[in-house]
C-alpha cells in the first residue's frame, strides 16, 4: 500500500464507518474519515466534505485505500447516482494522488432474483430497481479506474438499527396467514465493519464479495422469534414454506479470506440488540 503506515480513508462515517475506524486505527493504520458534518473518532483525522460538491473536497490528502461507506442522501436515483457513481468519481478526481485501490460498501438489492434462488458474488446483477441499477453502474466506473472490492451488504441491523424489533413492540406488523413467506438476508453492523477491514488490510481481496450472515431466514421467521424473546403475541402462526420469495445470499468469499462473524445468524444479533433495551 505504499508507506509503512497505510492511509485509509473512509467516506461517508457513518455507524458502519465509524466501526470500521475504530477497527482499522485499533489495528495501527493511519485513519481519516470523511462526510458533511465532520463526524469521527478520536482515533481517526475527522475530514469535512460532500460528494454532491466537488469544491467542498479541495485540499484532501493522499490515501492508500479509499473505502466508501456511503448511505444516498435521498431515496431516489439523484440519490443513488451521488453515492455510487458520480459521488466517488467526484472524490477520486479531488485526490492529489489516485488510491492503491478501493472498497465499495454496496448492496444485495442488485440481485434482481425474487424466487427463493440461492445468489453468489459470481451470479451476475440483475437490478430490478433503476436505483439498484446506477448501483451497479456504479461499482463498474470504480473498478474500471481503479482496483476495487465490492462489498454487497443485505439488510444491516446492530445498535440503533431495531426497526423489526420496534414493529414487534408496537404492533405495526404481524405473520400473515395465507401469504408467500420471503426470504431475507442481514449482516450485523460489525461483522460488516469487520469483512470491510479484512477488504482494507488483505493483499488480495476478491472483486466482489457478499456481507450476509450464514442464515438467511423468512421475515416471518425472524419477527415470530423476536416477539418470542419480547413475550408479544403476533397472533396466527404464519403458513408453511410452500413457494418462498425473495432471494438467499451467500458468503464464500468472505468466509475464504478468513472472515469470523460474531453473529453468525440472526438470533445471535437480536439476542445482542434485545440485551440493550
Amino acid at each position: 500500500m505504499g508507506d509503512a503506515v497505510p492511509h485509509v480513508l473512509i467516506v461517508g462515517a457513518g455507524d458502519t464507518g465509524l466501526s470500521l475506524a475504530t477497527m482499522l486505527s485499533s489495528a495501527g493504520l493511519q485513519v481519516s474519515t470523511l462526510n458533511r458534518s465532520g463526524r469521527s473518532i478520536d482515533a481517526a483525522t475527522a475530514l469535512v466534505g460532500d460528494l454532491a460538491d466537488s469544491a467542498s473536497l479541495m485540499g484532501l490528502p493522499s490515501a492508500d485505500v479509499v473505502v466508501f461507506t456511503t448511505a444516498p442522501p435521498s431515496r431516489d436515483d439523484e440519490g443513488y447516482r451521488t453515492a455510487y457513481l458520480d459521488g466517488p468519481q467526484r472524490l477520486l478526481d479531488a485526490l492529489p494522488t489516485e488510491p492503491a485501490r478501493a472498497v465499495l460498501t454496496s448492496t444485495t438489492g442488485v440481485y434482481g432474483a425474487d424466487d427463493g434462488r440461492w445468489v453468489t458474488a459470481t451470479t451476475p446483477p440483475d437490478p430490478s430497481r433503476s436505483t439498484a441499477a446506477i448501483v451497479v453502474e456504479g461499482e463498474a466506473a470504480l473498478a474500471r479506474r481503479i482496483p476495487t472490492t465490492v462489498v454487497r451488504s443485505a439488510g444491516i441491523y446492530g445498535p440503533g438499527r431495531r426497526r423489526l424489533i420496534d414493529q414487534v413492540l408496537t404492533g405495526v406488523v404481524g405473520v400473515t396467514p395465507g401469504m408467500p413467506a420471503r426470504w431475507t438476508n442481514r449482516v450485523h453492523r460489525d461483522d460488516l465493519a469487520a469483512a470491510l477491514a479484512l477488504c482494507v488490510t488483505h493483499p488480495s481481496p476478491p472483486p466482489v464479495a457478499i456481507a450476509v450472515d450464514d442464515e438467511p431466514a423468512p421475515r416471518d421467521d425472524v419477527l415470530a422469534w423476536i416477539a418470542e424473546q419480547v413475550r408479544v403475541d403476533l397472533g396466527p402462526d404464519p403458513s408453511p414454506i410452500v413457494a418462498p420469495t425473495g432471494k438467499r445470499c451467500r458468503n464464500h468469499e468472505l468466509k475464504d479470506l478468513g472472515w469470523e462473524l460474531s453473529y453468525p445468524t440472526f438470533r445471535e444479533g437480536y439476542t445482542s440488540v434485545l440485551a440493550t433495551l
